[in-house]
């Protein structure tokens, strides 16, 4: 006979970064042409060894949501809400 596995099993840790504040976070998926996403990903590889600290696709991705957000109105504020 095998013996069962009797560990609880541990939640798995969040995606990305922890959490900031009390935000929550939810993965989703999107479709982008491949020409986007070579645009994105230089850009942020230019701006983390421009200011020597990590950022990512998705850090882009969340500031280009916000800011078409506020653009629209649906989001108020300055650029510093949010952000400890």
């Amino acid at each position: 006979m095998s013996k069962k596995n009797t560990k609880k099993e541990e939640p798995k840790a969040p995606l990305g970064r922890p959490l900031k504040g009390r935000d929550r976070r939810v993965q989703i998926g999107v479709y982008v042409a491949g020409s986007v996403v070579d645009a994105i990903d230089a850009y942020v590889e230019a701006r983390d060894i421009a200011e020597r600290r990590s950022y990512s696709r998705s850090d882009f991705i969340n500031e280009a949501i916000e800011k078409h957000m506020r653009d629209l109105g649906l989001l108020e504020g300055g650029d510093d809400d949010g952000k400890e």
